[in-house]
């Protein structure tokens, strides 16, 4: 048994790889594309109208609310040290009084002045005389009198000078004076001393002033903001500590107390909101030199900056309106600048399935549309009347092909009349008479490719598989032994004519070859011609089932004479040569040749059975070698043909070098 394969890759149809791989692209309107560039002009100014209108605006009312903030934050300051310049003058105008100087006054005197000057100003949570000595003679309410009271540091701070005292916790004259108070009370304590009229220190008068006082200034202050606002104070000593303010924040630092030169800025909070933050100090008031404490006015960044969302959402709110109301106005700008374009899009649309192509409508609804409408309709007409001549000039042209082609057709049949009446002349057994019998059979199968293209539609290529069902269909016919069939099992395979002629005239030589030397004596078998396309590759195999191929001649000079004999080469024995177990080099070397001009590459391909006939491409030599039986691959050859025998083909008369079977 024999087989030959060809394998090879196949072509991508004309225009396909301009299809395959193209991304797909989204098609839209004018008018889709005019109302969205206008809706989303629209949109877009009002988001950056907002954005614009977020930060320009709320740095200005930042700096607005912070300057109110910082108004009132003064106001408190203010008042605070004057309150405390009024508590601080009462004390120096009751230490010049008469009766509280002279060392005779009696304690009720005293007492009575005292008592008048806490019931002026109820803010005063307790009044006291006390003698250098440390014994407290007179006091409002009577509390603490006849009692030592030298212990108590504040009222030794009066000897020299007027003193003020920070605010401090009383928890033991608070449970005194406010025995029902939840809360400790907080005093400021004042103290001034007391001379007679030769300046000897006769005494001291001290007082605590309720810290209530200054929640009433506070409140005082802010009764003018609104409630809505959520506008806190506090009041912060010169340490910083929080003296007066929310209960959480009483007594503890605040790390920003001590930044000078701001008046207003956003602060993050211990409790993790942020508040715009103000911040004013006191300064004292004439000879009162105050306390160093420091008026904290917050409120939050959301309820400070609230016009400014308000103000945002109704500018967001107007432009999603404006941007609604442009996009009808692109809808009906669209339709109307979209009309004509559309127009002419259905009447293009409209082209028969033949190509013609309606008459265009003019518009001259604006420039632009009458100068692209007037130019696709002269571009129309020309190309109408351009493609009515190409009609034309193909149909002459496919007639004279197809008339090309018959009349070739012809010529081979004649060619072929005349080839059989001159091997008819010649006598049986002439080597004349085989050869043109050969050449007969490559012309009748060239016949049959011209006779398919011209009574086909197509002019260009061939259904392949089915010119190999009627090769073999001429062949069997062709064959006298009956016993001996040809199975032609092809795919509908489309190629071009320069492609199929070749491959045809592979087909009919090795078919051919395998009726003459695959069943000698009359035995019977079958001839198989396979030709199978799998995606780009297609491979076409001849094999028969006969007795296969001769055994390898002798080695030595016997070789190499017949390996000469079939390179059609003659050579005298050599004695360099004797005995060797391969021909030489050049004995099997062919000359360059062109390969079949085809997309599809030969290449090797194993195959099964008694003898594996193959066809490859020698890159080196650029011929086509057919394999044969198995044995030593000779020297001089380029591949390994799984230890088979190579022999060189001889050349047909298209310069295709084509087997010669044994």
């Amino acid at each position: 048994m024999c087989a030959f394969f060809l394998l090879g890759t196949g072509m991508v149809a004309p225009g396909e790889a301009f299809t395959k791989g193209r991304p797909a692209t989204l098609k839209i309107g004018l008018r889709t594309m005019l109302i969205a560039c206008l809706g989303g002009v629209g949109l877009a100014f009002t988001a950056g109208t907002a954005a614009i209108l977020q930060v320009e605006a709320g740095e200005r009312l930042q700096r607005v609310i912070g300057g109110q903030l910082h108004l009132y934050a003064g106001q408190v300051a203010d008042k605070l040290d004057r309150g405390m310049f009024e508590r601080y003058r009462d004390l120096l105008v009751v230490t010049s009084l008469e009766t509280i100087r002279a060392t005779d006054a009696s304690r009720d005197s005293r007492r009575a002045v005292l008592q008048k000057l806490q019931d002026s100003y109820p803010d005063y949570a307790w009044i006291g005389f006390i003698r250098p000595t440390g014994l407290l003679e007179a006091a409002t309410g009577r509390v603490y009198e006849g009692m030592d009271v030298s212990a108590r540091g504040w009222w030794k701070q009066g000897f020299d000078r007027p003193y003020v005292g920070d605010v401090h916790d009383a928890v033991v004259l608070g449970k005194l004076l406010y025995a029902n108070r939840m809360e400790v009370p907080r005093f400021v304590d004042l103290a001034a001393p007391v001379r007679d009229e030769q300046g000897t220190l006769t005494g001291v008068v001290a007082a605590h002033l309720s810290w209530d006082w200054a929640s009433e200034v506070e409140r005082s202050v802010l009764g003018q903001i609104s409630e809505d606002a959520e506008v806190e104070a506090m009041i912060l000593s010169a340490d910083g500590t929080v003296i007066l303010g929310p209960k959480p924040l009483v007594g503890k630092p605040l790390a920003f107390a001590s930044a000078p030169g701001r008046r207003a800025w956003v602060e993050s909070w211990p409790d993790g909101r942020r508040f715009l933050t103000s911040v004013a100090r006191t300064k004292g008031y004439r000879d009162y030199p105050g306390l160093g404490w420091s008026v904290v006015l917050r409120q939050p960044v959301d309820q400070a900056m609230a016009p400014v969302a308000e103000l945002r959402n109704r500018v967001i709110a107007w432009g999603i309106a404006a941007s609604l109301l442009a996009v009808l106005v692109g809808h009906v700008l669209a339709t109307w600048l979209s009309a004509p374009l559309r127009a002419m899009s259905r009447a293009v649309e409209a082209a028969g399935p033949d190509g013609a192509m309606p008459v265009l409508p003019l518009t001259g609804r604006y420039t632009e549309a009458a100068t692209l409408s007037g130019a696709l309709h002269t571009y129309v007409s020309d190309l109408q009347e351009a493609d009515r001549r190409l009609r034309g000039t193909v149909a002459e042209k496919t007639v004279l092909l197809r008339e090309v082609h018959h009349r070739v057709k012809n010529n081979l049949q004649v060619i072929y009349g005349l080839m059989m009446v001159e091997m008819r002349r010649l006598p049986k057994g002439d080597l004349s008479r085989g050869r043109i019998e050969a050449l007969a059979g490559r012309v009748t199968s060239m016949g049959r490719l011209h006779e398919q293209l011209y009574t086909s539609g197509d002019l260009m290529n061939v259904d392949f598989g089915t010119h190999l069902r009627q090769l073999c269909d001429a062949l069997q016919e062709l064959v006298p032994n009956e016993a001996i069939t040809i199975h032609p099992d092809t795919d509908e395979v489309s190629c071009s004519i320069e492609l199929a002629t070749p491959l045809g005239l592979i087909a009919n030589e090795l078919v051919v070859n395998a009726l003459k030397h695959a069943f000698p004596e009359g035995r019977g078998g079958t001839v198989t011609v396979r030709l199978r396309q799998a995606g780009d590759r297609l491979t076409m195999t001849v094999a028969d089932d006969g007795i296969g191929c001769p055994d390898m001649p002798p080695k030595g000079e016997s070789a190499r004479r017949w390996s000469m004999r079939w390179s059609g080469r003659s050579a005298a024995p050599s004695p360099s040569t004797r005995g060797r177990a391969a021909p030489p080099r050049s004995a099997f070397r062919s000359p360059p040749t062109r390969t079949v001009p085809s997309p599809f590459t030969p290449d090797v391909i194993p195959a099964s059975g008694v003898c594996p006939n193959h066809f490859w491409k020698s890159e080196r030599y650029r011929s086509v070698f057919a394999c044969k039986s198995r044995g030593t691959l000779p020297s001089g050859t380029d591949q390994d043909c799984s230890g088979a025998c190579c022999l060189p083909l001889r050349p047909s008369a298209l310069g295709l070098f084509l087997p010669k079977c044994i």
